[in-house]
């Protein structure tokens, strides 16, 4: 007669639970933190993150004088420090013994990655919900109107005011035309991209594609999308600050052209799963596991955002 032991039970729970965990891992969903993110893998728990002062312009040398040197320096350094994040799942061995439509087993599946990806959303969308209060690497707020430049008086400013309307997305695509490198000469950077939460997304989609201009009885031609800049695409993602009550939202105009700019998403492999049995309590237990650290480097470049207050 065949006798089962607790090892068994083991081996074919580790096995089932991985394949259902793997299976959800590779299910489709939406991500949104993917479209507003440079994601730089490091295997170093801090990653540093170093802007430079930009040489002055080039300058005539009258024969027999010497060129003037520009000295290499150090501007800003910013540090992403990666985090492990994770949680766990338990279930006794009576769970899983009469657990004959798997739901039990399910719940180490879906449930843990949902978990796992709804973190690293919130961990990604704070980094811009925060970005008028929390200090850069240049002294000032990441979105500011005074980020100083290492080799120029000039400053850059990345701040606009106000809700969502055609002047205040104009003024705030213009901002992109006066963003300077830090010798305070002409960066070449233009928006992409408006980011925004779902609440806002007709009102975006007005505002940018009506032939004429929106919400006004004017036969006046709408063109925030003419110009040399190309025309913005809009992403949404709910996980930004909104507020009911007023209706008040940050949004963003994003460069997604730069990648040493914006907000990173600094990595360390990926999503992982581990097992455990516990002998004194025969409860088996997963945990999902991730390592990775969200920021924002190269103050006053990639984006420029109001509070939409």
């Amino acid at each position: 007669m065949a006798t089962g032991r607790v090892s068994d039970t083991i081996r074919l729970t580790e096995a089932g639970v991985d394949e259902v965990f793997n299976r959800a891992a590779k299910a489709p969903s939406r991500k949104y933190w993917q479209a507003i993110v440079n994601v730089k893998p490091q295997k170093k728990q801090i990653g540093n993150y170093v802007t430079l002062g930009d040489f002055t312009s080039a300058e005539v040398v009258a024969e027999g004088d010497s060129i003037i040197y520009d000295k290499v320096i150090q501007n800003n350094e910013t540090h992403i420090t990666t985090v492990k994040y994770g949680k766990g799942a338990a279930a006794t061995m009576e769970q899983l013994d009469f657990d004959l439509e798997n739901i039990i087993k399910n719940r180490f599946g879906a449930p843990l990655v949902t978990a796992m990806q709804v973190k690293k959303e919130k961990e990604v969308a704070a980094v811009y919900n925060n970005a008028f209060t929390a200090t850069g690497a240049d002294g000032v707020a990441q979105i500011a109107d005074n980020h100083p430049l290492a080799n120029s008086v000039s400053v850059n400013d990345n701040l606009v005011t106000g809700a969502l309307s055609t002047e205040n997305i104009k003024a705030a695509k213009t901002r992109f035309t006066f963003i300077y490198n830090q010798a305070g000469d002409f960066f070449d950077t233009m928006p992409t991209h408006l980011l925004i939460h779902p609440a806002k997304q007709f009102q975006a989609f007005e505002l940018l594609n009506s032939a004429l201009l929106a919400w006004e009885l004017s036969n006046t031609k709408n063109s925030l999308q003419d110009g040399d800049m190309q025309p913005l695409k809009v992403l949404i993602n709910p996980y930004l600050t909104y507020t009911i009550a007023t209706d008040v939202s940050p949004w963003f105009l994003l460069d997604k052209g730069l990648t040493d700019a914006g907000v990173v998403l600094q990595t360390k492999g990926g999503l992982q799963l581990e097992t455990e049995w516990d002998f004194d309590t025969s409860a088996y237990k997963a945990k999902a596991l991730e390592y990775y650290g969200a920021g924002m480097v190269a103050p006053g470049y990639g984006l420029v955002g109001s509070t939409g207050a």
